[in-house]
């Protein structure tokens, strides 16, 4: 009876330790993978890449930070699985979390993909090119830049507006001789 005791108890204590190495272990594996990938992207320069199409969201700390929480869920559930918690509720929870993280990123691209596709109409289009006068809505200036996201014009007061560059392909606009 004390053997079975004592042979469950340190089965039990054997259990923890392990679960709690994986704790360690896969923690310590997150933040490494969160500074050797913002290294990485920092390397590439995703941010100034990034910037020339007027994204100015920090990607290489979003991207790095992302990766290291789903580091630190995985070692949360195997650290869970480790304990004998086995619940239908945390691969939900796992699951949620996961589904957010992509529906975000979903939603963050539902302006970019309209626009970039703008961009390439614009390309296509020999006429709209920077320096020309142009009509489109109530907007009548000069195109200072095209990015892949916004066309910049000029207005005659010295404004500076951002036009997207999906309004290109969804309104009538006038290109006009340069006075």
């Amino acid at each position: 009876m004390v053997l079975a005791v004592f042979t469950a108890i340190s089965t039990y204590i054997y259990d923890i330790i392990i679960a709690v190495i994986i704790l360690f272990i896969g923690f310590g594996l997150g933040i490494l993978v969160k500074r050797i990938l913002e290294k990485v992207l920092k390397e590439l320069e995703l941010n100034k890449t990034m910037s020339r199409v007027n994204i100015t969201t920090d990607l290489e700390r979003w991207i790095s930070t992302i990766f290291s929480y789903l580091i630190y869920l995985f070692t949360i559930v195997i650290f869970l699985d480790q304990l004998g918690i086995k619940s239908m509720v945390l691969y939900l929870a796992v699951g949620a979390v996961l589904m957010l993280i992509i529906l975000t990123f979903l939603v963050g691209l539902k302006d970019v993909i309209p626009n970039f596709i703008g961009w390439l109409f614009i390309q296509r289009h020999d006429h709209l090119k920077e320096g020309r006068k142009i009509d489109i809505r109530e907007i009548t200036g000069i195109i200072e830049n095209i990015g892949y996201l916004e066309t910049e014009i000029k207005t005659e007061h010295g404004d500076i507006l951002y036009v997207p560059n999906a309004l290109f392909m969804s309104s009538k606009f006038k290109i006009k001789k340069h006075d």
